[in-house]
């Protein structure tokens, strides 16, 4: 498995709970996170592979971002799988909850 180089968060700036994962994920990562609004207009040009739902900003999705540059999408509580190879000592269950917050975002 190739080591990961940094996080992509796609989210829609309008969704308060989505905003929150954008804005404290990083605390909670050893690595560089880079948040992208799911409205942006090439969003799918520089990202082919992101998945319909994140891209219409039906729901948030967290991008691993490997040494050899692919990217493998994750979304809800599944990002957990994703981002645990760079999460800090003890961030865990803040991950966890940040990720839960996504569920609940209408």
């Amino acid at each position: 498995m190739s080591r990961v180089r940094e996080l992509v968060v796609v989210f829609d700036a309008a969704c308060p709970r989505c905003s929150t994962i954008a804005r404290e994920l990083p605390e909670c990562v050893t690595v560089r996170v880079r948040s992208r609004s799911c409205r942006e207009p090439r969003l799918a040009d520089i990202y082919p592979n992101l998945p319909a739902t994140v891209s219409g900003c039906a729901r948030p999705a967290i991008g691993v971002v490997r040494a050899d540059g692919s990217v493998r999408w994750w979304t809800g509580l599944r990002g957990i799988v994703g981002i645990m190879p760079v999460l800090r000592p003890g961030a865990l269950p803040r991950a966890v909850s940040l990720l839960r917050t996504a569920l609940r975002s209408p």
